[in-house]
């Protein structure tokens, strides 16, 4: 298992952007949504027969939404390194086509390399470019509209996608993450801060939390 994150598959590479090095402790402030995904991904990977013993059956997919810069794809990334399996990491701009008909050929060849490199974790950022409302589309190809047709029983921005993707059974998971608060920011500056040749005290720490409000974990950074 742990040789697959580190020799990729050359099937992988067609897809696949870059994947950032980053493990669940590089990652300050998101405890709750790590230990969600730990119970939502790593858990039924390394331990299906528990779930099998149970009845349950593991989330068919993920979806993580929140404002930009909250570490969605960090997290992913993240994941894939602890669950020690492939990673798929694609741009929706990978797949969206104006050419009638190509898109749904990318979003096909997609999952079926994918599945062919399973065990696979495929992280799909930015998918509401690829499923907005249906009729909102500004090309004139109708290109989305196409492709939340053939996306229904795949992966899917929560306010400008479809609503027919998040009905019940499409994403069995819904993962909100939101901007930091107080506590997750002090978490954030000391975990930044413990590995810089700087020394803060208690009350620049928490004069930094009250200057940050409403930043996110990347302004952070």
């Amino acid at each position: 298992m742990q040789a697959l994150t580190v020799i990729r598959p050359s099937s992988l590479n067609e897809f696949g952007s870059r994947v950032p090095l980053v493990t669940f402790s590089d990652l300050y402030g998101l405890n709750d949504v790590i230990q969600e995904l730990k119970a939502c991904v790593i858990e039924p990977f390394h331990h299906p027969e528990r779930y099998i013993q149970l009845g349950i059956m593991p989330p068919k997919g993920i979806l993580l939404h929140g404002p930009t810069g909250v570490g969605k794809t960090m997290l992913c990334s993240a994941l894939a390194s602890e669950a020690g399996v492939n990673f798929m990491l694609v741009e929706s701009s990978q797949i969206r086509s104006k050419i009638v008909g190509e898109s749904e050929k990318a979003v096909a060849k997609l999952f079926a390399q994918a599945r062919a490199n399973s065990p696979c974790i495929l992280f799909i950022d930015q998918i509401d470019m690829l499923l907005p409302k249906r009729g909102t589309s500004q090309s004139t190809e109708n290109t989305s509209d196409r492709i939340v047709t053939s996306f229904l029983t795949a992966t899917n921005r929560i306010e400008t996608m479809d609503p027919a993707v998040l009905r019940p059974g499409r994403f069995d998971e819904r993962i909100h993450i939101p901007l930091p608060d107080s506590t997750q920011r002090l978490q954030i500056i000391k975990g930044i801060s413990s590995k810089m040749p700087i020394s803060l005290n208690d009350q620049e720490i928490n004069e930094l939390v009250q200057q940050t409000d409403k930043w996110s974990e990347k302004q952070l950074w």
